[in-house]
């Protein structure tokens, strides 16, 4: 229910955009991308690597539409990616399992990317992109927090603040339809 609201949102301003003709591939791909998690969502709970593979297609077609929509890459953007590419492949080969070691570092490659384009747009000071930057940087800080509780334990709290910053991005990236 909770993906499901700003889903839905995103869903009828991409059907109203091309049933009015004014086809608007943004707002489409932030659509797919958001469908994508939404079944991440699904499956993650069924079988976990096919639920990250869900979250892999849904922040790779987030990071495509930024980079489409934007096309600039800022020296922001390639010292965070660095940066966190090199921590999560560090934490990765250190601390995770061999058995998901492939899979977890594309994932990092591609969240890396997500929240250096998030911190791009957030820098960028226009209400519009501060709000796509927001929400795509809460995606990866909701993955960072999970990592964190699966590699030392949850409890309630550590879990729901996990939840709020996820769907607190995904809503903020809905959030959009209001300004196209």
């Amino acid at each position: 229910i909770a993906i499901g609201i700003p889903l839905l949102m995103l869903l009828y301003k991409s059907s109203y955009t091309l049933a009015c003709g004014s086809y608007h591939p943004f707002i489409c791909m932030l659509t797919l991308g958001m469908l994508l998690c939404a079944f991440g969502d699904i499956y993650l709970e069924i079988r976990f690597l096919r639920g990250g593979c869900f979250f892999l297609a849904g922040h790779l077609v987030y990071v495509i539409s930024v980079i489409g929509t934007y096309r600039n890459i800022s020296w922001i953007t390639i010292a965070s990616f660095v940066i966190l590419c090199s921590a999560g492949t560090y934490i990765t080969v250190t601390k995770l399992d061999k058995k998901y070691r492939v899979p977890l570092l594309m994932y990092n490659l591609v969240i890396s990317a997500s929240f250096a384009m998030g911190l791009t747009l957030v820098t960028s000071l226009l209400i519009f992109d501060m709000l796509l930057g927001s929400g795509l940087m809460l995606l990866v800080i909701s993955d960072w927090l999970l990592a964190r509780n699966k590699l030392y334990g949850s409890n309630y709290k550590r879990s729901l603040f996990s939840l709020v910053c996820y769907f607190g991005g995904q809503i903020l990236i809905s959030s959009l339809v209001l300004f196209i």
